[in-house]
């Protein structure tokens, strides 16, 4: 995503552009995001993916990919041809407790508003006044929400007392007495039932964080300043109980962000003010829902819009060109070459990315070999890992100055070992952000169901859903996807579910397999814990109903074969993480030390320092602003767009 937002700023028509060419391994874009379509149509993505409500850099490019592209106009036949049918808002959260398959899953709706995510900034920071008027506002209309989300179990006793605190009025300030009376608010709601055990949780979390931020002087000092410290660790010094702090709301914000020391459950790590600030802006700050879902693929409704519209702009595109190195001259300061490796021939040189399945432009699941030179061998080997052993072509050039001006380098962190050597050899500060910014395996498993989500048990509304159990603490609702699916008729799932988690690094030891060893956690975690989310996915005997797997062939165990499931352990597909004491040894767009380079993507210092499709789309962004001059250091409210000197971060 970094690199196509660069190419999109670059492009933009606003007088002179420049010539952009984008180098892309294999046959698809997307990075971490992409995803394709495998049997019967199906999307299969790398991990759960949703759009959260503040992410207004990344939606507005998006908004304005579709504007230009009009498919209305130019592709009438197109079943998504707004942002407004890519996207759909979606409120309801899923509150379980990790470790726990017999506990009840609650599910919080929080409120929509009139704003349109990408339209126009609000302020750069919350004051404290405004995070507790927002804030009590919030908690008001989360404890009237909470409701059960599946039938009892019978190992289950579920009490529901939902609260609804007293809306506070007249309060400009908050004061020593109002900070003292929400605590001892907490206390009183606290035994009244699991409703009011999450909104005592919440109101206390809040609490605390508002009296660290006085207390800190964070709106002065900033929330870095307490970036060397765990957000537990931080609550706890500010007088939070062990009962918030092991509450799953505080849980999710581990969950969702990956936040796991070498991917160990037992080690979560995520830095307090960036919490903080990410907190501020995922409950507080979001723009019509506080997450949005995507109705088809990510790589359909936001790579390959972006494929064609740049490519409408005259971006050019070199598929099956894989970096293998950047090149210093002589002198030290400038790129000098860039060294690739051509996987495979393309006849006629310009390879189509795309297919069509139920009249969607997508990236199918394998390369087409219609315009390769290549036969059926070549699907046997993955072009997008790191350690494919298919022999390369030829050997590609770039030389500076016949070849390219500017470089964008829009790899992941992880792939900057094994591009940038030379680069680490000569500069401390490459050597210490690989070092310090850490990346993590991620995993992930996705399944198709013959029985709607209510006839499993379900009955919230479809959700996101943290503290599911491990291996896989999270899941998500894919259900709005299917009719974009290309199943036939007496075969149709009829609900479709992502689950993924960090891949623990003491599990990846010598031999292993970690496809297969992701596909086997995945079948034990179903049998476990499926029926805690679906209680009518239980089996009679026990364990998960495996009949009721689409597409699956034999009986049991068997029959998870036919799912999709992925270990993300390939150096760019690992996850970007911000520990604690790391976000200062990340490098600025601009802050490569060579002449002719620019950085793009969430690894980078660009001020939401967060591993998400926002801090990819800033990431890319401020380093096309970099490529044209445009100061990087005004980081407040602003635009992309060619009169506008910074992004939002």
């Amino acid at each position: 995503m970094a690199g196509l937002a660069a190419a999109w700023r670059l492009s933009e028509p606003d007088g002179e552009r420049p010539e952009v060419t984008v180098y892309q391994r294999g046959w698809r874009l997307g990075g971490k995001g992409a995803s394709s379509r495998g049997p019967n149509g199906r999307i299969e993505e790398h991990g759960l993916h949703v759009w959260l409500g503040f992410y207004d850099n990344a939606f507005r490019l998006l908004r304005a990919c579709y504007e230009e592209l009009d498919r209305a106009e130019t592709d009438p036949a197109c079943p998504i041809g707004r942002w407004r049918d890519a996207f759909a808002p979606a409120s309801a959260v899923g509150l379980g407790r990790t470790g726990d398959a017999t506990s009840p899953f609650w599910v919080a709706r929080f409120p929509e508003n009139g704003l349109l995510p990408g339209g126009a900034f609000g302020a750069a920071e919350l004051t404290t006044t405004d995070f507790l008027e927002r804030g009590l506002a919030l908690l008001g209309r989360f404890g009237g929400s909470l409701e059960p989300a599946a039938a009892p179990s019978p190992r289950a006793t579920l009490s529901a007392s939902p609260v609804h605190p007293a809306p506070l009025r007249g309060a400009a300030r908050p004061g020593a007495e109002l900070l003292q009376g929400m605590r001892v608010g907490v206390r009183a709601v606290a035994g009244g039932g699991a409703a009011a055990r999450r909104s005592a949780e919440l109101l206390e979390l809040l609490n605390t964080m508002l009296r660290g931020i006085v207390a800190d002087r964070l709106t002065v000092r900033g929330y870095g300043a307490v970036d060397h410290l765990d957000l537990r660790e931080w609550l706890r010094s500010h007088g939070a109980s062990s009962e918030a702090l092991a509450s799953p709301i505080m849980q999710g914000h581990y969950d969702l962000s990956f936040a796991y020391e070498n991917g160990d459950p037992a080690r979560p790590r995520f830095p307090a003010g960036l919490a903080l600030h990410l907190t501020m802006r995922m409950f507080l700050d979001y723009k019509g829902a506080m997450f949005w879902k995507m109705r088809a693929g990510m790589g359909d409704v936001v790579f390959a819009p972006l494929y064609q519209a740049l490519r409408r702009r005259g971006v050019r595109f070199r598929f099956f060109h894989r970096l293998d190195r950047l090149r210093p001259a002589s002198d030290g300061r400038s790129i000098g070459a860039v060294e690739l490796g051509r996987q495979v021939g393309v006849r006629g040189g310009e390879y189509e990315p795309l297919v069509r399945i139920r009249g969607l432009p997508v990236f199918p699941a394998r390369p087409d070999l219609g315009q390769l030179d290549a036969g059926e061998e070549l699907l046997g080997h993955d072009l997008e890992s790191h350690g494919c052993a298919w022999p390369d072509a030829g050997r590609v050039t770039l030389e500076a100055g016949r070849d390219y001006d500017a470089l964008v380098l829009a790899v992941s962190v992880g792939m900057v070992p094994h591009t940038c050597a030379e680069l680490l050899a000569v500069d401390e500060r490459w050597r210490a952000m690989v070092e310090r910014v850490a990346t993590v395996g991620t995993q992930a498993f996705q399944v198709w169901l013959r029985a709607d989500e209510r006839s499993l048990g379900w009955r919230a509304p479809a959700a996101t859903v943290t503290g599911c159990g491990e291996p896989f603490d999270t899941y998500g609702s894919l259900s709005q996807t299917l009719g974009f699916e290309d199943w036939p008729a007496g075969e149709r799932p009829l609900t479709a579910g992502s689950f993924c988690a960090t891949l623990p690094e003491a599990e990846l030891g010598e031999g292993v397999d970690p496809a297969a060893a992701v596909r086997a956690s995945a079948e034990r975690f179903l049998d476990r814990n499926g029926p805690g989310l679906w209680p009518e996915a239980a089996a009679a005997e026990g364990g998960f109903r495996w009949d009721l797997l689409c597409g699956g062939r034999g009986r049991g165990r068997d029959r998870f074969r036919s799912q999709h499931w992925r270990a993300n352990v390939d150096p760019s597909d690992r996850y970007v993480q911000n520990l604690p004491g790391s976000g200062s040894y990340r490098l600025p767009a601009d802050g490569s030390g060579f002449d002719n380079l620019w950085l793009a993507g969430d690894w980078i210092d660009n001020g939401l320092n967060a591993g998400c499709v926002e801090g990819a789309t800033l990431g890319g962004l401020q380093a096309a602003n970099a490529v044209e001059g445009r100061r990087l250091d005004e980081r407040t409210s602003g635009d992309y767009r060619p009169q506008e000197a910074s992004v939002h971060a």
